[in-house]
């Protein structure tokens, strides 16, 4: 064999080593992540002034649909979420206002964000396992890129009625 082949041969050896020892990386934080038997915990990111419009309100009186009590009200039927395991996200475009309801020891967590679809699509590129992402929202264009990305898309009045407010799901 000549010395270029070596060369070339020792470069792929190489090269197959690294791609072998990363791997080996993945597993293993998998296997400490997720131990044998253990369910990946689900988490359900919630576009939270899409559900409050959709859901919500309905067709209903959207007077300061945007404010403190609307939010409120969608953090704790949130919070009711059939998963008592589950992490949840609620989302809100916008600054986190001065008087926060959201400091209240919640289950949801809310979150204020510049973009809510652009938070929630970051959450969910660095989901560990991306099927065990929720994205509850009605908005198609977020839906339709949660889905490319490995999420499971819920429409707000299933979610709705998974938090055990009566309501059926859509």
């Amino acid at each position: 064999m000549s010395k270029r082949a070596r060369e070339i041969a020792a470069g792929v050896l190489q090269s197959l080593a690294v791609v072998a020892a990363f791997a080996a990386a993945g597993l293993a934080w998998g296997a400490l992540a997720y131990p044998r038997g253990a369910v990946a915990r689900t988490s359900w990111l919630v576009d939270g002034f899409n559900v409050i419009q959709v859901g919500l309100l309905a067709g209903g009186d959207r007077t300061a649909w945007w404010g403190p009590a609307r939010r409120a009200e969608l953090l704790e039927r949130a919070g009711r979420l059939e998963d008592p395991e589950a992490e949840i996200w609620v989302v809100f475009d916008g600054l986190r206002p001065a008087q926060d309801e959201a400091a209240q020891d919640r289950r949801a967590r809310p979150v204020f964000a510049p973009s809510a679809d652009a938070w929630l699509l970051e959450r969910l590129r660095a989901a560990p396992d991306p099927a065990q992402v929720r994205v509850v929202t009605a908005d198609r264009r977020l839906a339709e890129r949660a889905r490319r990305r490995g999420a499971r898309v819920v429409a707000p009045g299933e979610f709705l009625a998974r938090c055990g407010d009566g309501r059926q799901p859509s």
